[in-house]
């Protein structure tokens, strides 16, 4: 049985953001730049917190040759992820931005997340997850509901 005292975290930065920009709409108080290593902390509670992943996308080159607040979103982006690459414990992975303006997809995230989530598992844990990929478990479905039925506890925080 695996260790219940440690957990990784894996943030999909564009998820998270898109969800707290959803919530900015009925409550202000929400910053849309939050600090993923606090985030982690709080979903490990008491566990060891034994990697936090952050994974994200460089803002479009575009928005450096648009008007002033789209350089400005530019500008903040940048610094946001240059202070997220100076935070203890907290990795940073960048996919790739494809596509034109207004029809931008990310690429690379999902696979960089996923080989992390297997790798950490076979450093930290007992490789229940790796042996799983192979035949019977929905990694996807199982991923998306812990960070949901986690993000949900923080209500009462």
């Amino acid at each position: 049985m695996d260790n219940p005292k440690r957990v990784a975290v894996f943030i999909d930065n564009s998820n998270v953001f898109h969800y707290i920009h959803n919530i900015r709409k009925f409550d202000r108080s929400w910053v849309c730049l939050y600090n993923p290593l606090i985030l982690s902390q709080k979903l490990a509670g008491n566990r060891n917190l034994v990697y936090t992943g952050f994974y994200c996308v460089r803002p479009p080159s575009y928005l450096l040759g648009g008007n002033t607040e789209e350089r400005r979103k530019y500008n903040i982006t940048q610094k946001y992820y240059g202070e997220i690459e100076k935070l203890p414990n907290v990795s940073i992975k960048f996919g790739d931005l494809k596509g034109t303006k207004g029809q931008l997809q990310e690429k690379n995230l999902d696979t960089q997340l996923a080989t992390d989530m297997v790798t950490i598992e076979n450093l930290f844990f007992k490789g229940s997850l790796s042996m799983a990929i192979d035949g019977k478990c929905d990694i996807k479905r199982r991923a998306r509901r812990s960070f949901f039925v986690k993000l949900d506890s923080l209500d009462d925080i």
